[in-house]
């Protein structure tokens, strides 16, 4: 019979046989590396052995979107990548890539301690690594089983403990060498570590179909070249969908815009919180796929129970999202919802749509150009709502305005619009709806930016 510590090193061998022999992966033909993936959702290029790891391995399930591009980093001068919740580490040896997967859950406890459990024998519910002294079981196992196990996710290096995430609530985790485990209602998801510990200054989008030469440095040069204008709306009837009435906040809060294309920034405010007490702010992604935690960095309080966060979007996948700021000893809570959404986008060239109950004049003009609205059909005084879409694909709710006495707007008084250089030129929309008739009003005028 082996001695304990015979058997130990006869498995942290075989470990390592079992990892070596998942890295060691045939580099790709020189056509394949010449065809980098390109991923909308956040503007990073995939592409060779790290395309070919990511496919086969678990793709966007497993490691997420890439948040970077692959860059040389300067401690070993290896090319790296940083994925949402993994980094891809490559050598070459011979013709061979060997890709590491970086220790994301080493790393992102730092100095925390968990104590080791006890030796006990492994069985079916329950297996014991005394590699690093600790156990799993349940959901994890099975997941972690099911999911590429040590090769994927290294050896659990904490048990299950209790750890408050982003959406303010404490949850079941655990730790493993790459990953942290998560519970959640729906079921295991795995932890955004990638997204906390990759270099910010690598996070930069690039545009589509302009991909970098090869692995950028750690300083994130060259830079990414600027973003192309946007191109006209394809469907120019969406610049007068109403959707603030799906986005209203909940609790005593706002956020500007409503809704904006990936990249605009956004200010969400919050109040009636304790003055004294921590607030956690966090999103919760589109259709419900999971939270994500902001950087404190960004949260602003006035010491008399107010939050400010003013935050961008790059890269952002499109959707509702939401926005949730929680005091940590009251538990009062302020909801805002927002849209990422390409709809509202109207440069120079999209095509105008009609005008619905009014006029604009002129229709067309530059920065010397004085344009009247006016339109009507609603109650006599009637509260209406107001809200304008810019070409740049912002949709904002105005303060609440009202009809004259004989239900117009624009003529009593008159209602004039000038715009100035700082203004991006295309299609404007302003909108109005009766509060008690529902009757809307829609008014549309091309701001070129010209000088004359």
């Amino acid at each position: 019979m082996l001695a304990g510590r015979e058997r130990t090193r006869m498995l942290r061998w075989c470990a390592a046989l079992v990892l070596i022999a998942l890295a060691l992966w045939p580099l790709p033909d020189a056509q394949a590396q010449n065809e980098p993936r390109y991923f909308q959702a956040t503007g990073h290029y995939l592409r060779g052995a790290f395309r070919s790891f990511w496919e086969r391995k678990g793709g966007l399930p497993i490691f997420g979107y890439p948040i970077t591009e692959e860059y040389y980093r300067k401690a070993d001068g290896r090319i790296v990548q940083y994925f949402e919740r993994a980094r891809f580490e490559l050598t070459v040896q011979g013709n061979q890539a060997i890709i590491d997967l970086g220790r994301l859950g080493v790393e992102a406890t730092g100095s925390k301690i968990f104590p080791r459990t006890p030796p006990a024998p492994s069985t079916r519910a329950r297996r014991y690594f005394p590699e690093t002294g600790h156990s799993l079981q349940g959901a994890f196992k099975a997941f972690w089983e099911a999911r590429g196990a040590a090769a994927i996710f290294g050896l659990p290096i904490s048990e299950e403990i209790a750890e408050q995430l982003a959406d303010g609530r404490w949850h079941t985790v655990q730790y493993f060498e790459r990953a942290r485990f998560e519970l959640w209602p729906s079921g295991v998801l795995l932890g955004h570590l990638g997204r906390a510990l990759a270099p910010p200054q690598l996070l930069e989008p690039w545009p589509p179909n302009s991909p970098p030469p090869g692995p950028l440095s750690e300083e994130g040069t060259p830079r990414p070249p600027p973003l192309p204008p946007p191109p006209p709306t394809s469907h120019p009837d969406r610049l007068g969908v109403a959707i603030h009435e799906l986005l209203a906040p909940r609790g005593n809060g706002s956020i500007v815009p409503l809704a904006g294309p990936p990249g605009v920034s956004f200010t969400f405010t919050a109040a009636g919180f304790d003055p004294s007490e921590p607030v956690g702010v966090w999103f919760t992604l589109p259709n419900g796929a999971g939270v994500e935690g902001l950087d404190a960095r960004l949260v602003e309080l006035d010491g008399k129970g107010n939050v400010q966060v003013t935050f961008g979007t790059q890269g952002r996948a499109e959707g509702i999202w939401t926005i949730t700021a929680q005091g940590a000893r009251t538990g009062r809570s302020v909801t805002a919802p927002f849209k990422l959404t390409r709809d509202y986008v109207a440069p120079l060239g999209t095509p105008r749509p009609r005008n619905v109950n009014g006029s604009v004049s002129p229709a067309e003009g530059g920065r010397r150009t004085v344009f009247r609205l006016t339109g009507g059909g609603f109650r006599a005084r009637e509260p209406l709502e107001l809200w304008i879409t810019s070409p740049d694909g912002i949709y904002y709710l105005a303060a609440p305005v009202s009809a004259d006495a004989r239900g117009r707007i624009g003529d009593a008084p008159t209602l004039l619009v000038r715009f100035g250089p700082e203004n991006p030129p295309g299609v404007y929309g302003y909108h109005y709806r009766g509060t008690r008739s529902s009757v809307r009003v829609d008014l549309y005028f091309t701001y070129t930016g010209d000088a004359n």
